[in-house]
């Protein structure tokens, strides 16, 4: 190792200073390239932030359309055993039942999603 550095230095001070040249060079490209990499870096780490930010965000959204289709579902339960009841009202020929099973029937039929 210390053959190298020997060599290296050597070769620094020969030809006329020219080594010294090509070192200070040598050094001033070094520290651009560091410059440029933190900058890299730096920008990346910028991006990993926005994108974990964008991923909660997208998780939060998750969360909430879950939330709301849990919600719709209780409430289609629900209307599905008022349904069963005035079914059964309707079976023994109730004509009020059979009124409130067509109404139900028509909203529940306003509010399906048209394909």
């Amino acid at each position: 190792m210390e053959k190298i550095a020997l060599e290296g230095f050597r070769l620094i001070l020969s030809h006329d200073g020219a080594g010294w040249v090509v070192a200070v060079l040598l050094g001033l490209a070094c520290w651009h390239l560091h410059r440029e990499a933190r900058a890299a870096q730096e920008a990346r780490i910028g991006e990993t932030g926005a994108t974990a930010t964008a991923l909660e965000r997208a998780s939060q959204t998750n969360a909430a359309v879950a939330a709301a289709l849990e919600s719709r579902t209780r409430v289609l339960e629900d209307l599905s055993r008022v349904a069963a009841g005035i079914a059964h009202g309707v079976e023994r020929n109730d004509e009020r039942a059979r009124e409130k099973f067509d109404e139900i029937l028509r909203r529940i039929g306003e509010t399906r999603p048209r394909p």
